[in-house]
């Protein structure tokens, strides 16, 4: 039996990144680079408390005698030096005093291309103002909100310096390690493992280089770490130093792998026939999901919101398909920062992808996991710990209710992050405007008395219920993207009195139909009917409520 843990997407931001700029005082030193409350709520993660979160997970770790900790990628938040410093040495902290060995692939945030890429944050000052460092040198002495300061330090870095920096952490041959090859041999320098990668007009081709490997740290454990963070080139831009020959990785993984880099998928089927023959348990991770973790509701959001970034960043069935077929049987992923687990469509190879949260988003969590070459079991640990408020002083109050100062625990912080989220992200980004519109000062009770109108209803009828009992919608939405993130993990933040609405909500939709498509009811029933599918996959019954 091999015990190891998987933490994915830590996003390390330095707090003390010696930019040279005025900051903020924390923990009795000066100069701490904070970011704002505004940046955390229009973002998918929360900044400043991560170097606090990482060490909370390895502490766990720790405690229960994990050796062996994956790292699916996004070590860094944006691959900036000073964080990849951070991250880096407490890795090197936790290997010295507990004897763990930690294994990275990378993310989208940890390198960008062969070029690297110009970055620009904000940081709070202890004058109440905000200072930018930006990587670029044009940037210098320009206002942006106030002083705007140079250091080539703040852009993220290329594939080439990625490699040499996460060498000790499976990308190159360790000592220790029983075995260690490449998909292009055993040979373990970044010139040896180069490919052309050719764009869309067949002519413009790029060398990049590919930072898979397979490790096996203790016997009989083989690892899997596939480099599914695709830079696909763009068509007439040759020369791939440059941050614009690239498209960015973010929405690409592996319906991009199974096009550009299908020599991997070639490798990873040799892999999964030797590990076979020899006995090995094979485990394998990458950055990216390989099978739908949208709780079966991936059409249904389409349908709704269109292309939107859950729609754009899950595999589509044939990739599966093409993945499930390698036989590699199980994958951890990250990126997405959901905890869910997903499979391969009935009647064909087996695959069961295993999507691990991150430390700094909902649910705050990792997985610890104990495998056979036959057997997989992974249990999720929530991370919790004190002083995870250590930065409210700098974010003020927000003017919203819930707000994120009357946090009691840090699975809540992140919990109340998503009620931020839904009015400064979600609500404009994904949502039709209309339909956000209309939802906006409405309660679960205006949507059950809405289902009630045989008449299809257009999102901007002065007419529709308004002011009825029950719970907010930005409750409502709340809960949902909590629970689309979180599965099981989102229970104890579902109130009785939640439940009974949405028990409610979903009797009212059930069976329902409206001729028009686009009515404000059609589209809500979408909405409600993903609700159920997401309560059922997490094994909540809405009507149990006490």
């Amino acid at each position: 039996m091999h015990r190891f843990a998987v933490v994915s997407d830590p996003h390390i931001h330095a707090l003390f990144p010696d930019y040279g700029v005025e900051g903020v005082r924390f923990q009795g030193r000066a100069g701490a680079c904070v970011r704002s409350r505004r940046d955390s709520v229009e973002s998918t993660r929360i900044f400043n408390e991560s170097g606090l979160a990482l060490t909370a997970a390895l502490e766990a770790c720790a405690a229960q005698g994990i050796r062996t900790v994956l790292i699916p990628g996004d070590l860094t938040d944006d691959g900036q030096a000073p964080s990849m410093e951070a991250a880096l040495a407490l890795l090197v902290d936790y290997g010295t005093r507990h004897d763990m060995r930690f294994f990275l692939c990378p993310g989208n945030h940890d390198a960008y291309g062969m070029s690297g890429r110009p970055h620009t944050k904000a940081f709070l000052t202890g004058s109440g103002g905000s200072v930018t460092v930006s990587s670029r040198p044009e940037d210098a002495g320009k206002p942006a909100g106030g002083e705007t300061v140079h250091d080539p330090r703040m852009g993220c870095g290329s594939y080439v310096g990625l490699a040499e920096a996460w060498r000790a952490h499976g990308l190159m041959r360790d000592p220790r390690d029983l075995h260690w090859e490449s998909p292009f041999g055993p040979d373990d320098s970044p010139a040896s493992r180069m490919h052309d990668m050719t764009a869309a007009d067949g002519r413009t081709t790029h060398r990049q280089i590919d930072l898979s490997y397979l490790v096996e740290p203790e016997p009989g454990l083989w690892l899997v770490s596939i480099d599914a963070n695709v830079f696909e080139p763009r068509s007439g831009r040759p020369d791939n130093t440059q941050p614009d020959a690239f498209e960015d990785s973010t929405n690409a993984g592996w319906n991009a792998l199974v096009r550009l880099k299908p020599f991997l998928l070639d490798w990873m089927a040799d892999v999964a026939r030797r590990a076979q023959d020899l006995g090995k348990t094979l485990i394998c991770f990458s950055h990216y999901p390989v099978a739908d973790v949208l709780r079966g509701t991936l059409e249904a959001e389409r349908a709704l919101f269109g292309q939107s970034t859950g729609v754009r960043r899950n595999p589509t069935p044939a990739t599966t398909a093409r993945v499930a077929a390698t036989g590699i049987g199980r994958h951890f992923s990250g990126h997405l920062h959901y905890h869910a687990t997903a499979r391969a469509a009935e009647g064909g190879p087996a695959l069961v992808n295993h999507a691990v949260p991150s430390p700094v988003a909902f649910p705050p969590a990792f997985l610890l996991a104990s495998a056979t070459p036959a057997t997989l079991t992974t249990t999720p640990q929530v991370i919790d710990f004190a002083g995870f408020d250590a930065f409210f002083r700098f974010y003020g109050k927000g003017g919203e209710a819930p707000d994120w100062l009357e946090a009691a625990t840090y699975p809540e912080f992140l919990y109340r992050h998503i009620g931020a989220q839904v009015r400064h992200r979600f609500l404009p980004n994904d949502w039709p405007q209309d339909l956000r519109a209309c939802l906006e000062g409405r309660s679960t009770g205006d949507l059950v008395a809405l289902a009630r109108r045989d008449a299809p209803a257009d999102a901007a009828d002065p007419s529709l219920p308004k002011g009825g009992a029950g719970l907010p919608v930005t409750r409502l939405l709340t809960d949902w993207y909590a629970l689309r993130s979180a599965g099981e993990l989102a229970r104890p933040f579902l109130t009785d009195d939640a439940l009974r609405d949405y028990s409610a909500l979903i009797a009212a939709y059930a069976g329902r139909h409206w001729a028009d498509p686009t009515s404000v009811q059609a589209r809500i029933q979408i909405f409600v009917h993903m609700l159920a599918q997401m309560l059922a996959d997490a094994g909540i019954a809405p009507e149990d409520a006490a």
